[in-house]
């Protein structure tokens, strides 16, 4: 790559846009992978960016040749320097090219690109991670899920899923901007699960460093081991996020999540069990789901709690 030619990354994902469609299908498969698994490319020695895809080596030096870059080292730079990039919104936008001309549509991309997340993702965070994680959730006094923002999502439904089977969820969303106000009590006996994604929410950022100074054990699910705080975390969960579109995507973090409250009933063994047959059961008189529309011009029965028994 010519010295007086930089490359950013948005440069890089126009310039694959228009490169894939003339690469031979190896190295086509390889230049779909560096969008979606940024990280990876910055960050893991050659050898094992190569185990973790199924690609000889030799493959990703080639891409690089391909894409004009005088060698990978100057294409893992390209990636590495967008990892220390704060990326706006509107900024996104002008990576992303417009569909058409043989190109994959934008469900396609973005298809691709979770498609990759999934398959990476449980490679790069092991069972050792989660079973650290569960265990800390198990023994905990008290569980504070703690998010701001698009973040508030995860938090909610993980929240949900948790107390069907355990009561000791208390979770801090910042409303009325009292995001850190839920940390004043919190002790090395509690944990909170912080949640936040590039870019990166502030209150949650500083909320780590204050429930850390009170001594509170950190699950901290992000989706780069580099992202501000990582080095508070008694677990780091990372979880891609990045997508080709202006805004991220959090299935991968649900599928994480997924995972993780599942291990953690496990261990909790049957007591777990009876909370979730007594959740099952109160869900059934308060009669909360239907499985089926009404006749037309009719209406659902609608019975209130206190008729219910709750």
């Amino acid at each position: 790559m010519p010295a007086e030619a930089p490359i950013d990354f948005d440069q890089l994902c126009i310039l694959l846009a228009q490169k894939v469609p003339g690469l031979s299908p190896q190295l086509a498969r390889a230049a779909t992978l560096i969008e979606p698994n940024v990280e990876d490319f910055a960050l893991l020695p050659l050898r094992e960016l190569a185990s973790r895809f199924g690609l000889p080596i030799a493959t990703f030096s080639r891409l690089a040749r391909a894409l004009d870059f005088d060698s990978f080292a100057a294409l893992r730079r390209v990636c590495a320097n967008q990892l220390r990039q704060p990326g706006g919104f509107s900024q996104r936008v002008g990576m992303l090219g417009t569909p058409g001309n043989g190109t994959p549509s934008d469900s396609e991309r973005i298809g691709s690109s979770l498609l990759g997340h999934l398959q990476s993702m449980f490679t790069r965070c092991g069972d050792e991670e989660l079973d650290a994680a569960a265990r800390l959730l198990h023994s905990a006094r008290r569980i504070h899920p703690f998010a701001a923002r698009s973040g508030v999502a995860l938090a909610h439904t993980f929240c949900y899923i948790a107390q069907l089977f355990d009561d000791r969820i208390v979770p801090i969303y910042g409303i009325g901007d009292t995001l850190n106000d839920g940390l004043r009590h919190v002790g090395p006996e509690d944990v909170v699960l912080a949640m936040t994604f590039d870019p990166y929410t502030r209150p949650v950022v500083e909320g780590l460093y204050c429930a850390h100074e009170r001594g509170a054990r950190i699950i901290y699910l992000t989706d780069s081991p580099l992202a501000p705080g990582h080095e508070l975390a008694d677990v780091l969960l990372v979880a891609p996020v990045e997508i080709p579109s202006f805004f991220h995507s959090f299935a991968a973090p649900m599928a994480m999540l997924d995972a993780l409250l599942l291990r953690w009933y496990r261990l909790a063994g049957a007591e777990a069990f009876n909370r979730l047959a007594t959740s099952d059961a109160q869900l059934k008189r308060a009669r909360a789901f239907v499985r089926a529309a009404p006749p037309r011009g009719g209406r659902l029965e609608h019975k209130h709690a206190d008729e219910a028994g709750d």
